[in-house]
């Protein structure tokens, strides 16, 4: 279940908690998930039958890092640096394949896996580097886990659901269930979370490419 993050100082919440009132924060997320979409159309009949809230087309999204503090306070001399140090990062990585699937059942939503983790892991590293090196108070987080794009997320007002394993079973019924996507660059964006955190939007700030 989502939980509250205290509300004073400049902590930032943990992961799994509500954000603070009025926060939003600026994400690093892989966003060209065409070839994801008749995926995740694939799997909705299950994710209805778990009555969790399915992330719409236009907010798929795999996580590569974010900045763990409000980006109100985030300055615009600071934000160009840091889509200069995110660029100069990910252009030594080159652009890669990577399989997006088969779906998991968490705790808090259904996700689908990626394979491998080879460049996605060096391209996380980087993004976060390039933050903790702009952004004071070493707030770049890297992506939860393994890369994976959410299909899912159980509202709060629903709460966990720790029997999960009749919709896993489900979900591998589904096939093929995956797909394989061409990685040649991420997003840098400014994320808003909904009040029951079940919905992640986000304003698009900058195009972080790889490199060739």
């Amino acid at each position: 279940m989502n939980e509250s993050a205290p509300m004073t100082g400049t902590q930032a919440p943990s992961s799994g908690q509500r954000w603070p009132e009025g926060w939003t924060k600026l994400h690093v997320y892989l966003t060209d998930l065409t070839e994801v979409k008749a995926v995740a159309d694939s799997y909705r009949p299950v994710i209805d039958l778990a009555a969790d809230k399915p992330v719409p087309h236009e907010w798929l999204h795999a996580t590569v890092a974010s900045v763990e503090c409000d980006a109100a306070g985030i300055g615009d001399d600071v934000l160009r640096e840091l889509v200069d140090r995110l660029r100069e990062k990910a252009a030594g990585i080159p652009a890669f394949k990577l399989t997006v699937g088969p779906a998991l059942a968490a705790t808090g939503g259904v996700l689908l896996d990626t394979f491998p983790g080879t460049y996605f892991d060096a391209l996380v590293d980087a993004c976060v580097a390039a933050v903790d090196e702009v952004v004071e108070g070493d707030v770049g987080r890297p992506c939860g886990g393994p890369g994976h794009v959410s299909l899912s997320y159980r509202s709060d007002d629903l709460g966990v659901d720790r029997q999960r394993g009749a919709i896993q079973n489900k979900l591998r019924d589904v096939r093929p269930g995956r797909t394989e996507i061409t990685v040649t660059g991420v997003d840098l964006v400014r994320v808003a979370q909904s009040e029951d955190a079940s919905t992640y939007t986000w304003q698009h700030i900058d195009r972080i490419p790889l490199g060739e």
